[in-house]
């Protein structure tokens, strides 16, 4: 319930508590998915050797920079559904397969681990603190 007396708008707990658990794993995630697509580009070939060391071919990591902008936008648009249902499962594939990668390699990616909390954790939460996008894109 949400309270407004005029100066102050009291908010429930339970949706305070779901806002702020929302916008900071989402947060967390729009983190990682900048961090990576800039480095993407700056550090292009150390990232480049990093993926070739994981059996990742060279030339995906342009354009996996380019997905992940994209995804943060959808998914901080809030405006079509099933391209944010798109982008979520899209980057929470590309995390799990970025900690095998690690893990295969003998790395320790706590970080990722704490992105796959995020990813979930921003996906469960996203229609119930944003609301359920209404249309969908290219739909009639």
């Amino acid at each position: 319930m949400t309270i407004n007396n005029g100066l102050f708008v009291i908010m429930d707990t339970k949706i305070l508590v779901k806002k702020v658990l929302y916008w900071s794993a989402t947060l967390v995630m729009f983190y990682f998915m900048l961090y990576a697509a800039i480095n993407y580009h700056i550090k292009h070939e150390v990232m480049a050797s990093f993926f070739k060391q994981f059996g990742y071919p060279k030339y995906i990591v342009y354009p996996l920079a380019y997905l992940k902008i994209t995804a943060l936008l959808i998914i901080l648009t809030n405006r079509y559904n099933n391209l944010k249902e798109m982008a979520y499962g899209a980057y929470f594939i590309n995390t799990l397969m970025a900690t095998a990668a690690h893990l295969e390699a003998g790395h320790q990616p706590t970080h990722a681990y704490v992105l796959i909390i995020a990813v979930i954790l921003s996906y469960w939460l996203s229609n119930q603190v944003r609301g359920k996008p209404k249309k969908d894109f290219l739909t009639h």
